[in-house]
């Protein structure tokens, strides 16, 4: 399970007593390219009920990607028919706003807990409703976006964390177009298909060679190809059981 914690503090600060929302995604079907049930929970709020979101390709993005498009369909009353960014209601001078947020990304499984990405959202002066946020993720660079403006006339947290992944992915506040499932052709070795792994974008060439490593299944060494190869029933198997 994926589970994003939003904060109103820095994300060193973070704790129970400060938890904003959350948003828990998980599995309704593992395979690579999965089905997920999610959920956002506010603080003061009733929980809304679980939303679905369908044929999402596994290691094709962000992780903030996921959880851009999960907070999407969560945030309308009734169950969006499309993956689209709700409208948000001006708040002109007077907008709601928050001088600092934050979330935490967790994955948790089998009884432990890892830390898989974090979000700091600050304004960076004294106008209300500007914002910066900086992005952390164990499989790719962090990155900072541009000063960007959320003024609502009701504050949502898990909005503003849309909002933030919206700039970090599409330097918008539009969602991008869905990921393809990161699938280049294999090249055959004796009859046999295996991947290029410098052909597979991130973060599915990061996680897959870690993955690799734990199973303690080296790549194999080919001239057109600098990381090495690894056979695609491998690769299949990753996109089928990582997590």
């Amino acid at each position: 399970m994926l589970s994003i914690s939003i904060h109103a503090s820095s994300p060193e600060q973070a704790n129970r007593f400060s938890r904003l929302a959350r948003l828990d995604i998980v599995y309704e079907r593992l395979c690579p390219v999965a089905d997920y049930k999610v959920s956002l929970i506010a603080r003061n709020q009733d929980a809304r009920p679980p939303r679905s979101l369908l044929q999402y390709p596994r290691w094709s993005a962000s992780l903030w990607d996921l959880a851009a498009r999960a907070i999407a369909i969560s945030l309308p009353d009734e169950p969006p028919t499309s993956e689209q960014v709700p409208e948000v209601e001006p708040g002109g001078k007077r907008c709601a706003f928050i001088r600092e947020m934050s979330a935490i990304l967790d994955h948790s499984a089998n009884d432990s807990r890892n830390t898989l990405g974090s979000v700091h959202i600050k304004q960076p002066g004294r106008q209300r409703g500007i914002y910066r946020a900086t992005f952390e993720e164990h499989t790719l660079k962090a990155h900072r976006t541009e000063p960007f403006q959320f003024a609502p006339a009701y504050f949502r947290p898990a909005e503003l964390l849309m909002h933030a992944c919206l700039q970090r992915l599409s330097g918008t506040s539009e969602l991008p177009a869905r990921p393809g499932l990161c699938a280049p052709p294999p090249v055959l070795v004796e009859g046999k298909p295996y991947i290029q792994i410098h052909q597979l974008v991130e973060p599915a060439r990061t996680g897959f060679r870690t993955w690799l490593n734990w199973f303690s299944e080296p790549a194999l060494e080919h001239p057109d190809a600098p990381l090495g190869i690894a056979p695609e029933t491998l690769y299949i198997k990753f996109l089928s059981s990582a997590i």
